[in-house]
């Protein structure tokens, strides 16, 4: 994907302004592996809070993902042969939190507790995009912004990345490369529009990097259930070598999130083990494909450290694959379909079957974590952590009746 794809290709609809406000060195933090970012570590707001602070900068072109974020294409880097652009997690709502549809004034003046900026209100440009509000959301985040504990825990989580800074053993994540705060004028006015509860904590925007826009289900204009042709195109798998590398990729990629646990584990000082397992994050929104096929886990704030006894390893990473089995194996199958009718052929779901096992093997060869056996007429993916006593091997179904 290039920065024209972003901007053309039918993604141009989803393009907003966003103001960069120039804030201090020493109040932001910076991930020590993305220092060579660190030029692109500043606030970003959207035009709806730019207007209500009178705040004038460099307006970036950027694309609305999911409510609260933005992608900024002109800002890219290539990281281990593939190219990542700078996403804004907190700057600023799209959407009326409780009524639904766009943001109008007199929907945010509504929920606003200071006379004093009602007429600030009255002055902003319909509808009013990207406004920071501190309605709570799951008691977690400020409306249209980040919480302080999900941004630490995104940042704490992406200092995990080995050699290329972008996977945990494998397991490809979308990392935090700053937290900038929202203290001061934002944050203050922001406190005062709400419904029910206003978030008690801090505020802040999270930068990350992102491979593309593109989801499973949705969050995105783009995801491959809904228009897998349209997506693929999108991406660029538009011949049957592109589809069987992406395929592999998939996989590959998949295989590496399903065993997180397994590629996270260490060893306790106080005894036992402990590894990063799943906590109310999903395949289906909070993964990001890149365009040559890699899942990326791109909402980190939802992993936690679970410490268990050596013996319950073998049920924790067997719980934690199949809370997220079905949502890939559900996408496996448009990926494989696509690459089929790409080549021309019709599967029937059988012969489909053996397509599936046959890349399934291609995608795990010298995968240290994880790797097939056939049991029977079954195809398994044993898991295990070789450097940990204790930590597998895990043999968990994949696919069965594969060899009868």
């Amino acid at each position: 994907m290039t920065d024209e794809d972003f901007t053309g290709n039918g993604v141009s609809a989803d393009l907003v302004d966003y103001v960069v406000h120039e804030i201090p060195a020493d109040s932001r933090e910076i991930n020590p592996a993305f220092e060579y970012l660190s030029s692109w570590v500043n606030m970003y707001l959207g035009p709806g809070t730019a207007e209500l602070h009178g705040v004038e900068g460099i307006a970036h072109p950027a694309i609305k993902d999911e409510n609260r974020n933005a992608i900024v294409p002109g800002c890219s880097t290539e990281i281990d042969g593939r190219t990542y652009w700078l996403s804004i997690k907190g700057c600023g709502a799209q959407e009326d939190m409780f009524f639904g549809g766009e943001f109008t004034r007199e929907k945010i003046a509504a929920a606003c507790h200071d006379p004093a900026l009602l007429p600030k209100v009255r002055g902003l440009h319909e509808p009013v995009r990207g406004f920071i509000m501190s309605e709570t959301w799951m008691g977690e985040s400020p409306y249209g912004a980040q919480g302080e504990d999900n941004a630490r825990d995104g940042f704490e989580f992406s200092a995990l990345c080995n050699g290329n800074c972008m996977s945990i053993n494998g397991a490809y994540i979308c990392p935090t490369i700053a937290l900038v705060p929202l203290a001061g004028p934002i944050e203050d006015a922001a406190k005062q529009f709400y419904w029910f509860r206003p978030h008690p904590g801090r505020y802040y925007q999270e930068l990350r990097l992102v491979p593309s826009n593109t989801r499973l289900y949705f969050e995105s204009p783009h995801v491959l259930s809904a228009d897998p042709d349209a997506t693929f195109e999108l991406l660029g798998v538009t011949t049957p070598r592109a589809a069987q590398r992406f395929e592999i990729n998939f996989i590959r990629s998949g295989i590496a999130i399903l065993s997180l646990f397994a590629r996270s584990c260490r060893v306790r000082d106080g005894g036992g083990l402990e590894g990063l397992a799943f906590h109310d994050v999903w395949f289906d929104k909070d993964a990001i494909v890149a365009p040559d096929g890699t899942i990326h886990f791109a909402d980190i704030e939802g992993l936690q450290w679970h410490q268990i006894p050596a013996d319950r390893f073998s049920e924790v990473q067997r719980h934690d694959w199949d809370e997220l089995a079905f949502e890939f194996l559900y996408a496996l199958i448009r990926v494989d379909s696509h690459r089929a009718a790409l080549e021309g052929i019709h599967v029937p779901w059988p012969k489909q079957r053996e397509s599936i096992s046959t890349f399934l093997h291609i995608a795990l060869d010298r995968d240290p974590f994880a790797y097939p056996r056939l049991s029977g007429n079954d195809l398994n993916v044993v898991v295990e952590n070789t450097a940990i006593d204790g930590a597998g091997p895990v043999e968990i179904p994949f696919l069965a009746g594969v060899g009868s």
